[in-house]
């Protein structure tokens, strides 16, 4: 055999060696590149394709977490696949289209998990409800920050428990996937039943913050005497509304 041929055959051999490294990377084998808020009990599987049983994120439990990525995308500087999260409590899943530095776009994203310090540490302790989230298309800035929104969040039967129990109704808030052009995010408050009439916006600012205001009515005396707590006593306006507004950042 000639040598020319012999070299030939070895970088072929070894091309092929690596394409199938590349595409059969075992994800075990990247354990030590995870953030440290997150972990799992046991990674399988490949890069591309794997699964994380036992996800926990800043030591809250979510399930078992499995991903099917475009390996022949990882080339082009994105990560492009499908992610999916199952648990007792927690379910959610997105397709994904992410560059690099954070960029892209997830799509046909659904969420839906109790708000409960037994699920998130971080909720409120008195408070408990379900919340439900369904995006077509969630556009993100390299960074990254959000971009846009399409797509609506459901808070449901939204109450307070502990020694003064109370029910606070069922609230939608709904993006129509265009941006502001100061570069916020603007969604559309609405109750959907309970004990108060609710109208108003969501606004998000980069890179975290929030403002909601609007106005509230009660559909109850008792509602209504609530209201007045809230406002701090700010007389409503002449349609019965009195307007609220608090901000913060998550």
């Amino acid at each position: 055999m000639k040598r020319g041929t012999l070299v030939l055959m070895c970088v072929a051999g070894l091309l092929v060696f690596l394409g199938v490294l590349v595409l059969y990377l075992p994800a075990s084998w990247f354990s030590g590149l995870l953030p440290s808020t997150v972990k799992c009990s046991e990674l399988g599987g490949s890069v591309w394709n794997g699964e994380c049983l036992g996800l926990e994120v800043q030591g809250n439990r979510f399930g078992d977490a499995t991903w099917n990525m475009a390996s022949g995308k990882a080339f082009t500087g994105h990560a492009v696949g499908d992610v999916t999260i199952a648990g007792n409590a927690l379910n959610a899943r997105a397709d994904l289209d992410i560059g690099l530095k954070g960029g892209g776009e997830l799509r046909d994203v659904s969420a839906s998990f109790p708000l409960d310090p037994a699920v998130i540490r971080q909720f409120p302790r008195d408070q408990r409800g379900h919340i439900v989230a369904e995006f077509e298309r969630v556009v993100l800035a390299d960074g990254p920050s959000l971009q846009s929104l399409q797509g609506t969040i459901e808070l449901q039967e939204f109450r307070q428990v502990g020694a003064h129990p109370l029910e606070l109704g069922s609230y939608q808030l709904t993006f129509d996937g265009t941006p502001a052009k100061n570069g916020t995010v603007v969604g559309q408050l609405k109750d959907l039943g309970g004990p108060f009439m609710v109208s108003g916006t969501v606004t998000l600012t980069a890179p975290t913050n929030y403002l909601v205001e609007g106005f509230i009515t009660g559909r109850s005396a008792e509602a209504e005497k609530l209201v007045r707590e809230i406002t701090l006593g700010a007389p409503p306006d002449a349609s019965g509304r009195s307007a609220f507004s608090f901000e913060g950042s998550f």
